[in-house]
């Protein structure tokens, strides 16, 4: 019954204060319960057998309903503290998983999963609370409520008292037989959800590959079995449940009938009076109401403690960034620099082998290289997103460990494969990268990528809604607006991701038209599958396994590099292929 979960207790700062209160209105309750108990139990003894003046009575049925009073207004202030401590639970859980998110790197981001970042922020939070607003105040009132309780009735009888202090005392380690079980119950629920909710997910990012296969009634069919599988979890969780509440509430009731029992022998032998008796029949059913919540209370907390491994497998995860102050500057040369950078995900291969490179500023630099070699991974590195596992990185001479990540956003910026727009107008997604940008400023970042004709053509202009994720624009209008957001951040060097690989071929040479303007402005890093893009590069470094094949400029790497001329020559085959098939097409 003790559920003293080490994340979940971490987290729990700003909600003491709510719990008190919760625990501090159900000791109000439970005062006006014994009061209301009393009251009663003189009015229908004196009916029973009348001995009070009419005064007296009129007292009683007084504080009956002073007491009633009591209860109500007690209830109502529980329940509205349940709801501040939800609400706030809520919010509290949900900004620190999402501020650990943010703060996680590219390769542990993939790790988690959007599946199970979902799961943690709605359903886990969802589950995660009940700890706070409900099972948290069952336990500590649990542990005053029963001793209270002892000291009224030990009053009227020494045994009863007794005996239902023991058998309280006795549910709470007969349920942690069923909680061990439910634990692990509970933890395969979370993960058959996880599962259930992970699949569901990647097959409506993935429906339209699955209607051109016709694969989605396979599809569904194994949803279908996933869901199953799920119920199957929840009956069983259920049916445990079940069974721990139907032994908690048979010893109760054991109990209470044992109390009257004894009540009933006192009274007959007239060691109490019949206005005791009453009181300790009222008072048996009283002493397990702490009991009851907190048996209620745990069965939902254990969800919530299942949730939080989850969560607090995420918090494990290392996210403390190295960063110091006034380095010495090594080369005062403007642009970026590598030198020696290893670095190797995770039960992986290394990826690079001791890389040094330069970045020169205001020159364009091109990185080419077989798939998995590690381009998008040096990305990843100029942008911060990882830390090499030795060498380091240098920003105008400086260290990148003296740059904090808001001075680095403010000098590099990426134009990634698949640029991500979020629902909203074409406004919206702009003012992302420059927030006090106005609409002149607007417009000129759409016309210096070759899109502002094209919105000129809607009626609402910048507040073009652009749908579900930028669903109503084509791949190629996509990267345009991502282009625009890396314009409008100002930033000096910009880097291209393959920010041509999914679009069209004349969205693609609108594209490559837009870089080579932005070269005369603009320090440009492109990583390209296109060569012939990057002919007139200042710069081509070419990557083989995670090592510098070749560096220079395109004629000196056709001459010095086998791998970069083997390169270029496929793709002119593959190209000139092309184009043969477009002619065959057009005729």
């Amino acid at each position: 019954m003790l559920l003293l979960n080490k994340t979940l207790l971490k987290m729990m700062k700003g909600l003491k204060r709510w719990i008190l209160c919760i625990v501090v209105f159900r000791l109000v309750v439970l005062l006006g319960t014994v009061s209301f108990a009393q009251s009663v139990s003189t009015f229908l003894a004196d009916l029973f057998s009348p001995s009070l003046s009419d005064a007296a009575l009129y007292g009683a049925i007084a504080d009956a309903a002073v007491a009633a009073l009591v209860m109500l207004i007690g209830h109502i202030l529980i329940g509205e503290a349940e709801y501040m401590c939800t609400a706030k639970a809520r919010t509290l859980l949900r900004e620190k998983i999402l501020d650990k998110i943010l703060l996680l790197d590219v390769a542990n981001i993939e790790k988690i999963g959007a599946a199970n970042a979902v799961n943690m922020a709605a359903s886990g939070v969802e589950n995660m609370q009940m700890y706070y607003s409900s099972y948290l105040p069952s336990l500590v009132y649990c542990f005053i409520a029963p001793v209270y309780m002892f000291f009224k009735i030990y009053k009227l009888s020494m045994p009863i008292a007794v005996l239902l202090l023991v058998i309280t005392m006795s549910i709470l380690p007969a349920n942690n037989v069923f909680r061990q079980i439910t634990e692990r119950l509970k933890s395969e629920y979370w993960e058959s959800l996880r599962d259930m909710t992970s699949y569901f997910l990647e097959g409506l990012r993935g429906m339209t590959t699955l209607k051109l296969f016709n694969r989605d009634a396979d599809r569904t069919k194994v949803l279908e079995g996933k869901a199953y599988n799920f119920y199957n979890r929840i009956m069983s969780v259920m049916k445990l449940n079940f069974k721990s509440f139907l032994l908690t509430y048979a010893m109760m009731y054991f109990a209470i009938f044992l109390s009257v029992t004894i009540a009933c022998v006192k009274l007959a032998s007239g060691e109490i009076d019949i206005s005791s008796a009453m009181l300790i029949l009222m008072l048996s059913f009283s002493f397990f109401s702490s009991v009851r919540e907190l048996t209620n209370a745990t069965h939902s907390a254990l969800t919530g403690v299942a949730a939080a491994q989850n969560v607090s497998d995420l918090f494990d995860i290392e996210t403390d960034r190295k960063f110091t102050h006034n380095s010495p500057v090594s080369d005062s040369t403007p642009g970026i620099r590598l030198e020696d950078v290893k670095f190797g995900y995770k039960g992986r291969d290394p990826i690079l082998k001791g890389i040094n490179m330069s970045f020169e500023e205001g020159k364009v630099t091109a990185i080419v290289g077989p798939s998995g070699c590690g381009k998008s991974t040096i990305a990843a590195m100029l942008l911060r997103f990882l830390d090499p596992e030795s060498g380091r990185l240098t920003f105008d001479g400086r260290p990148y460990t003296d740059l904090t990540l808001e001075e680095l956003r403010k000098k590099v910026i990426m134009v990634p494969q698949r640029v991500s727009l979020f629902s909203g107008t074409v406004r919206d997604n702009l003012l992302i990268a420059n927030p006090n940008a106005d609409d002149k400023t607007l417009w000129k970042a759409l016309e210096d990528v070759d899109l502002a004709p094209w919105l000129k053509n809607f009626a609402n202009g910048l507040d073009t809604d652009v749908g579900d994720s930028g669903g109503k624009l084509s791949g190629g209008q996509r990267q345009k607006i991502g282009i625009a957001r890396a314009l409008l951040s100002s930033a000096p060097y910009i880097i291209f991701d393959e920010a041509t690989s999914s679009v069209d071929l004349e969205s693609e040479e609108d594209i490559w038209n837009c870089i080579d303007r932005l070269s005369y402005t603009h320090t440009l890093i492109i990583i390209s599958h296109r060569l012939s893009t990057i002919r007139r590069a200042d710069k081509i470094y070419v990557i083989q396994k995670g090592a510098i094949a070749g560096a220079g400029k395109h004629d000196e790497l056709i001459e010095t590099c086998p791998l970069y001329a083997n390169m270029v020559e496929e793709q002119n085959i593959l190209e000139a292929m092309g184009k043969e098939a477009v002619g065959y097409e057009s005729k």
